[in-house]
């Protein structure tokens, strides 16, 4: 009986995975019957995988376990924690896709940590963000220089766990997981124009971090909260704010929207912050124009 080992998909490009097994790294291909049915092992997969017998790719994988979560764009499975990343400047911090991500998180039980970078730049605004996004339940945090951040924040969060960094480019993201991995992971200049990031990251893939692993996660910026299979009523998955205050509303189901009465709107700019207020209905009644219909359709 061919030795069956459990391990997780690190990497994959060409139709080869790299699986990190317990008596160490294991180069793969699928097998037929995996490829036949349509389904491809993603980064961050758990896998069965066995002796093939080829020496140019020792083994293969039997088995794709159960996710708990996959994205499509970045192609990743079984994601634990999500670092949002946006620098207080240089480039602006774009708030409606920061949202997006916590949206994201909710709907895939993903647990989200924001950190804002370049405080140096902006201390005032740099500290109004993190007012802004702890009041409304999430666990934040700021530095100013690559040097100057918590590392033992991220191993506390990390351990045992799949964790990615997101946000825009030219952040910090891809320098801050080269000091936690103490190697280097290609990172982009600063476009002196666009205050943006070039050559960035291009692909997902695990690079292991004490007991788990973290990953430069690239493509969330293009997400589409429709084409995820967002519903409306998953929008408050990012806004826990707004979804703790809207069980004191007259109507069980108010939507913040224009209702009587509603607990929310009587908040604003007291413990509901009016931009976060503001990105909410837009993303909510986004999703709700494109609900489904009786028919089948959409709306």
């Amino acid at each position: 009986m061919p030795e069956v080992s459990e391990g997780v998909v690190t990497k994959g490009v060409g139709g080869v995975y790299t699986v990190k097994a317990p008596d160490g790294i294991r180069l793969c291909q699928i097998r037929g019957n995996i490829r036949l049915s349509g389904l491809k092992p993603l980064v961050g997969d758990k896998v069965l995988t066995s002796p093939s017998g080829d020496p140019d790719y020792p083994y293969v994988v039997e088995k794709i376990l159960p996710r708990k979560n996959f994205l499509v764009r970045p192609p990743l499975a079984n994601l634990d924690n999500l670092f949002l990343m946006f620098a207080c400047s240089e480039p602006s911090p774009d708030l409606k896709l920061l949202d997006k991500l916590l949206i994201i998180c909710g709907k895939l039980g993903i647990t989200p940590f924001i950190i804002f970078s370049k405080r140096d730049l902006d201390s005032i605004a740099c500290d109004e963000l993190v007012r802004i996004y702890s009041s409304a339940g999430f666990e934040c945090m700021s530095f100013c220089r690559d040097e100057d951040f918590d590392e033992d924040f991220f191993k506390e969060k990390t351990s045992g766990k799949i964790t990615g960094f997101a946000g825009p480019s030219g952040v910090g993201k891809s320098t801050i997981c080269s000091i936690l991995l103490g190697t280097d992971i290609k990172t982009g200049d600063i476009s002196d124009k666009l205050k943006r990031g070039k050559h960035t990251t291009r692909h997902a893939e695990l690079f292991e971090y004490r007991d788990g692993f973290i990953t430069d996660t690239p493509g969330f910026t293009s997400l589409d909260l429709f084409d995820l299979g967002v519903e409306y009523n998953e929008v408050q998955g990012g806004y826990p704010e707004i979804m703790n205050a809207g069980r004191l509303c007259r109507f069980d189901d108010c939507r913040h929207i224009a209702e009587r009465e509603c607990n929310v709107r009587a908040l604003l700019g007291d413990t509901i912050d009016e931009g976060r207020y503001g990105r909410y209905k837009e993303f909510y009644e986004y999703l709700y124009q494109r609900r489904p219909n009786s028919a089948g359709g959409y709306k």
